[in-house]
């Protein structure tokens, strides 16, 4: 993979939901070139209208009411898309941010939902109800059909695979916020949307796989509002030549794609030296070779040929800190914004200053953790990196720490200050390997309650509430370069015949995952039945 470079991007983040749309889709975009490689759009084709049972039609604030998707009115759709098309357009810049229009299509709810992405502007809004229609109409455009959520019951938005064009549909999307399609297994399940329903076996990632179709692997959010790529909801990555339209399409119709659920954890898989993608026809044993830089502590990779685990690597044991003395790599977090909750107390948006020196080190890099708009993005400086974040209160479940992680390059007698909002925190970095800290704004705490409470400092019988509901952060335990990197090399023998896949499965100590699209392997009597007509 030494000729092809790694992006990060999202194909499926949902615009115009509602009519004059708030954030602007020129902001939202704006705001995904700051930390994505690549964006493709995903108009929202469908609305909802707000019934009561007997059929009279209510304001969306109205209780008792039963919410129902159809098609936009014909001019909403042609206004709403020509205002998409226009963004993307201005908003494409090869080199620095790739845009692709495209669009959700749910049809009649039958076949499954597809964000449809095009390679340019000429991409047509299609209004049709059945998936062969839909393939039919797109087989004369540069254009794809990407399935999500799959593993909803099949013919009720779940997908159902025995209609599927590999080369309209060279992957799918198997993780995003509504959970995982790749089993129903729970490995992680669709569970966010109480009203789709569980995820169930016939629509799963690993159900196609096993009827024989060649489908890549690929995360995306299925968000909403301004920040598309948000994290912890599901992010793709796209192994190609160099940032432009055209190199990254060739890359998505080659399925040379995977998924993350969040860090954006680097796989790199061949087999036979073919890449995560492929097929090819192979005799003998097969030499399959894997490479993971994570971006915490990785627990386990996973090997899987026909969706059975046929090798593990456990990582955790095998790895120690460092000596003194030795340089080496080391991956640090830091992240920020616990506070008070908007029902405790009228606060709003927290700005957050922040920065990292390392004494007689360097300030190799950084990796966007962002949940929200605004972010500051890092100025390394040598061995020092200055960094803004913004954090919003909100109730109890939301995710709303924003967080960068820096990899470093120094020894572990090195010295670490970090600095934030005029609170600091230092030490050697062996003492940061040795396990996480929190720093509680507890000053801060006492004289906002005082001025927004008449609370007196100090008076509370119990002095926690000026930890509950104080600005907090967290210094991520710092972690070698070795306990960050892995690989797995192995040698199958096993005998087959016709066509077998790999593919791989990473877990953080973190729980943050990664999936590898497939390689597929023919056998040569396989390959010669295949084109015994050519």
């Amino acid at each position: 993979m030494s000729d092809l470079q790694l992006y990060w991007g999202e194909t499926h983040h949902n615009t115009h939901q509602f009519e004059n749309q708030i954030p602007s889709l020129e902001s939202t975009l704006r705001q995904g070139s700051r930390h994505l490689d690549f964006l493709a759009t995903a108009y929202y084709t469908a609305c909802a209208e707000a019934f009561q049972p007997g059929g009279h039609v209510f304001e969306k604030s109205t209780s008792n009411k039963l919410v129902l998707e159809d098609w936009k009115p014909l001019e909403r759709l042609n206004s709403e898309w020509a205002d998409v098309c226009r963004c993307t357009r201005e908003c494409n810049d090869d080199g620095t941010f790739v845009v692709f229009p495209g669009y959700e299509w749910q049809g009649d709810g039958r076949c499954g939902d597809h964000n449809v992405i095009g390679h340019s502007e000429n991409l047509p809004l299609l209004h049709v109800d059945a998936l062969e229609e839909l393939y039919s109409r797109l087989s004369t455009c540069k254009a794809l059909a990407i399935p999500h959520h799959t593993a909803y019951r099949r013919g009720v938005r779940g997908r159902d695979w025995s209609v599927c064009n590999e080369t309209i549909t060279p992957f799918t999307e198997l993780f995003s916020i509504h959970g995982c399609s790749e089993s129903d297994e729970e490995l992680i399940g669709l569970r966010a949307n109480p009203s789709m329903g569980p995820g169930v076996s016939g629509g799963t990632y690993q159900d196609a796989l096993e009827r024989g179709l060649h489908l890549g692997a690929i995360c995306s959010t299925d968000g909403w509002g301004d920040l598309a790529g948000q994290y912890g909801r599901g992010l793709m990555a796209c192994y190609s030549a160099d940032l432009t339209r055209d190199s990254i399409w060739e890359s998505f119709r080659a399925r040379r794609v995977y998924g993350v659920t969040g860090d954006r954890i680097q796989i790199q898989f061949t087999v036979d030296d073919h890449l995560m993608g492929d097929i090819f026809t192979a005799g003998g044993k097969r030499r399959i070779w894997i490479a993971v830089q994570g971006s915490d502590a990785i627990d386990r990779i996973e090997l899987l040929r026909n969706n059975l685990v046929i090798a593990t690597h456990c990582h955790q044991g095998t790895w120690s800190v460092p000596q003194d003395g030795r340089v080496t790599k080391y991956k640090l977090r830091i992240e920020a914004g616990w506070g008070p909750r908007t029902n405790q107390l009228d606060v709003v948006p927290k700005m957050w200053k922040g920065q990292l020196e390392v004494a007689g080190g360097k300030v190799l890099s950084y990796e966007p953790c962002w949940v929200s708009v605004d972010q500051g993005i890092p100025v390394i400086n040598g061995s020092s990196v200055s960094f803004t974040m913004t954090s919003n209160s909100a109730t109890a479940g939301d995710r709303f720490q924003n967080a960068n992680i820096f990899e470093l390059e120094a020894a572990t007698d090195s010295h670490i200050q970090i600095t934030l909002n005029n609170q600091v925190e230092s030490g050697l970095l062996r003492d940061f390997l040795a396990g996480s800290r929190e720093m509680w704004f507890r000053d801060e705490c006492v004289q906002l309650l005082s001025d927004r409470c008449g609370i007196p400092p100090c008076s509370p019988e119990r002095q926690d509430i000026y930890h509950h509901v104080a600005y907090k952060a967290k210094i991520h335990k710092a972690i070698p370069e070795a306990g960050y990197t892995a690989q797995l090399v192995m040698e199958d023998d096993e005998p087959f015949a016709g066509e077998i896949h790999y593919r791989v499965r990473v877990e953080q100590r973190n729980g943050q995952r990664a999936w590898s699209s497939p390689i597929w392997v023919r056998s040569h009597e396989s390959w010669c039945k295949f084109n015994c007509c050519y």
